[in-house]
Formats: C-alpha cells, sequence, structure tokens
C-alpha cells in the first residue's frame, strides 16, 4: 500500500518529537528509570528518521554504482514505499531494462561480427597506432602497438596463437613489423609472409582509448597466379599464331625443295652444302613446329566437366601407373588419407595428370638421395577447402628460383619442356584451387594442392 511521502515524514517526525518531550519531562520529573529507555527510543526514532530521508540518496546511488559496472540486472522495489519514492525505482527500473536491451543487442552485434570475421579469409588486426600520443587519464592506460583485437584467419596467416604487441613481430618477421609501423591509413602494400604474397589496407579511427589502426591481411597469391595466367595464356596465343603462320611455308618450301633435288638434280654444278642447308633448315622448321604444338597445349587447355572423385581413387590410379618405376627405385611412398570418404569436385584426368606431374619431378629429385622419402598426403582442412600433399626428402628448389618453377618454359633439367609445373597450376586454377610449394634446398619440398570442398 503506498503512502504519501509528505505525511510519513511528518509522522516521522511528530513521534521523534514525543520521544524528545517525553525525555525532557523524565529529565524535568528526575526519573532516571525512564532516562535510558528515552534516550534509546529518541535515538531509534532519529535513525530511522535519517534513513528514511536517504533512502532515495540510498537508490540513486545503488544505481550509479550499478551504471558504472554495467551491471543493469539490478531491480528496485516499488512495493510499500512512499509514491513519490516508487516513482523514482519504476523510473531507475525502466533505465536499466532499456540498458539491458542494449547491452544485448550490443552482445549480439558483437557475437555476429566475430563469427563473420572468424568465417573471412582476410586476417583483421587492430592495435593502437605506435606513433599517436597516449590519451592522458586513459583507463586502463593505452600501449602504444597494443593488439586489441586479431581474427582466427590472421593467427594462423602469422602461425601464432595470439599475439600482444605488435613489437613482438619484429623478432618473428621485421619486415612485416617495418611495414606495419610505415603503413598509413588508405595505404596499401604488398608483403610476403611464408612465401606468399599478401595486401596490407590500413584505416584508422579514435575512441575513448585513443587511435587504433585496422589493418587488413588479404592474400593475394591466388589472384596474382590467375592474372599471371591469363596473361600467358594470351602471349602464347599470339606467338602460336605467329609462328604457325611463319614457320609451316617456310617448312614446307624446305621440304619441297629438298625432295625435288634429291630426286633429280638440276645439270650444273651445285654448292656442296645446298642439300645438307636444306635439310637442316628443314629439321628446324618441323622443331619449331613442334615447339608451337607445346605452346597450344598451356593456351588450349579445354574447359571439362567437374565430378566427385574420391581422393583415394585418384591416389590408386597415379600410384599403380607409377608402380614399376618405384619397384625399380626399390622403394614405396607413404600415402596418408585421413578420412576415406574424402571427396572432391573435379576432372579425375587432369587432376591425376598434375599428381602424376609432382611424383615424376619428385622422384627425379630423389635420385641422390640414398634413404628416398616420399608422402602422399589428402585431408579437409578449414575453411571449406581439401588439401592435396606431396612431400619428398630430395635435393630441394634454391629460394631464388621458388617464384621462377611456375613460368612457362622455365626449368632446370636438361632435358626438360618446362611446362609440367605451369600447366598443372592452370588445371588447378580451372578447378578454382590453387597450387603452393615450399621447399629447403637440401632437405625436401611439399607441394600443395588446394581444392575447394565438395
Amino acid at each position: 500500500m503506498r503512502h504519501s511521502y509528505p505525511m510519513a515524514l511528518l509522522g516521522r517526525a511528530g513521534l521523534l518529537l514525543l520521544a524528545l518531550v517525553g525525555v525532557a519531562a523524565a529529565l524535568v520529573a528526575r526519573q532516571p528509570i525512564y532516562w535510558v529507555p528515552g534516550l534509546l527510543l529518541t535515538g531509534g526514532l532519529l535513525a530511522e528518521f535519517i534513513h528514511y530521508l536517504n533512502r532515495s540518496n540510498r537508490d540513486l546511488a545503488d544505481f550509479l554504482v550499478g551504471l558504472r559496472y554495467a551491471d543493469y540486472a539490478l531491480t528496485f522495489s516499488t512495493q510499500q514505499v512512499p509514491a513519490t519514492a516508487g516513482q523514482l525505482r519504476q523510473a531507475f527500473n525502466q533505465i536499466n531494462r532499456s540498458f539491458q536491451q542494449l547491452s544485448r543487442q550490443k552482445e549480439a552485434q558483437h557475437l555476429y561480427l566475430q563469427n563473420v570475421l572468424a568465417l573471412v579469409n582476410t586476417g583483421i588486426l587492430a592495435f593502437y597506432d605506435p606513433h599517436a600520443v597516449p590519451t592522458p587519464g586513459a583507463d586502463p592506460p593505452v600501449i602504444p602497438g597494443e593488439v586489441r583485437w586479431l581474427n582466427e584467419s590472421l593467427k594462423q596467416l602469422l602461425g601464432v596463437p595470439y599475439l600482444r604487441n605488435i613489437g613482438a613481430l619484429a623478432r618473428r618477421d621485421a619486415a612485416l613489423y617495418d611495414a606495419l609501423l610505415a603503413l598509413k591509413p588508405g595505404e596499401n602494400r604488398l608483403v610476403r609472409l611464408h612465401q606468399q604474397p599478401v595486401l596490407l589496407s590500413a584505416t584508422a579511427f579514435t575512441d575513448a582509448h585513443g587511435r587504433s589502426l585496422l589493418v587488413a591481411f588479404q592474400p593475394v597469391r591466388e589472384a596474382l597466379e590467375e592474372t599471371e595466367a591469363q596473361a600467358y595464356q594470351k602471349l602464347l596465343r599470339v606467338l602460336t599464331h605467329e609462328i604457325m603462320n611463319s614457320v609451316a611455308p617456310i617448312a614446307s618450301l624446305a621440304d619441297t625443295l629438298h625432295q625435288q633435288l634429291t630426286a633429280a638434280p638440276v645439270t650444273g654444278p651445285l654448292p656442296p652444302d645446298l642439300v645438307r642447308s636444306l635439310a637442316v633448315i628443314r629439321q628446324r622448321s618441323e622443331g619449331l613446329l613442334h615447339f608451337t604444338q607445346i605452346y597450344r597445349q598451356l593456351s588450349q587447355l579445354a574447359a571439362t566437366p567437374f565430378q566427385m572423385v574420391p581422393v583415394w581413387s585418384l591416389f590408386e590410379h597415379v600410384l599403380t601407373l607409377l608402380e614399376p618405376t618405384f619397384a625399380q627405385r626399390g622403394f614405396e611412398p607413404e600415402v596418408v588419407l585421413t578420412d576415406p570418404d574424402l571427396c572432391i569436385q573435379a576432372d579425375p584426368a587432369l587432376i591425376e595428370q598434375v599428381l602424376i606431374n609432382l611424383l615424376t619431378n619428385a622422384l627425379e629429385a630423389l635420385l641422390t638421395q640414398p634413404a628416398p622419402q616420399l608422402r602422399l598426403v589428402g585431408y579437409a582442412q578449414a575453411p571449406h577447402r581439401v588439401v592435396l600433399e606431396v612431400t619428398d626428402n630430395g635435393a630441394g628448389i634454391p629460394a631464388a628460383l621458388l617464384e621462377e618453377i611456375f613460368v612457362p618454359f622455365f626449368t632446370t633439367k636438361p632435358t626438360g619442356s618446362g611446362i609440367g609445373l605451369s600447366l598443372s597450376r592452370q588445371i588447378m586454377q580451372r578447378h578454382r584451387g590453387s597450387m603452393q610449394v615450399q621447399s629447403t634446398e637440401g632437405v625436401g619440398s611439399q607441394f600443395y594442392l588446394f581444392f575447394p570442398q565438395a
């Protein structure tokens, strides 16, 4: 039952006044037996009167403390209180409910943002600007370069489980650390992380704690490879057209002249090297025509429909084909397939060709290895992709040549054509995948084929 605040205040004041009058009367009548009870009653009434007066102040203090510590679960009772105090408490409860709703919305948005950023392939790093002047009186104090947030993609890209300050990168990757220090908002910078190109993009924002930088780490290997492959294909089409148009008539004319001179030599003396020279022209023209056919293999890779292909089937076909070679070399490859039901969407003939190219290269790299080891591995890798891996402990590839091995016609083998790895990379791009390599000279090489998970 609610009652009027002024009436309750007057009632308490009246009781306190009566108690004081009673104590005064006991003192005047010199009746000590009433002094102590009267003083105790007066003190109790006075304390209750002060407590009643401070009720609103206590409610306000509790409400403000709850706001300070973001405790919006505090509820003020509106029963058995004066009407004015009840209105105040009801207002406090409404404000707390509004803050609770805002807090839940903020938490849901934060959770949604975290899930989105965890799914993207772009690394995100937020840290306090190391060049900015710290905001005075910030709570907690701001440490320049301190990491505010980073997502799982960046942890995998950097190969670290956590990062507290970008200064820790100075020991792991000095070039990356220098790039982050020099990166300005709105600027893009290309760096290399673990032998793969990564584009850094930065933006800045300022809040109560001070100025921060938000940097996106975007792997661009696949985009660069696709652009590079398209450029090569355009170049190869042009070269194929020009070479065919120029060499075919020369080869035909040289062959006709050679046949005519051989069958019916003309009268009169002929230069002694004429027939031999024509034969050489014919042979070299035919060689150029054969070379042009290799160009066509790169520039006219036909598109074929994909199908669901079990990885174990690909491994079995390729290893069966190369089984005589392994028997001749006296060792067998190690095959690891974590999931027997692992499948990819692919053209099996093309992917088998890629695996054959990689295994053949690995066998050649193992020629001088007294204890050869060759592993063929297949597994699923988050987020949503399948990895096929060919690893050997052969001679390895010099670091300076790692980017060159995918260039058409580049080869380090005396009898190589230089199209195997370039063609394999184009095949992987046709499958919306990619090919990557890690190699250490004298230790071995690892080739990775990345496919979108079926």
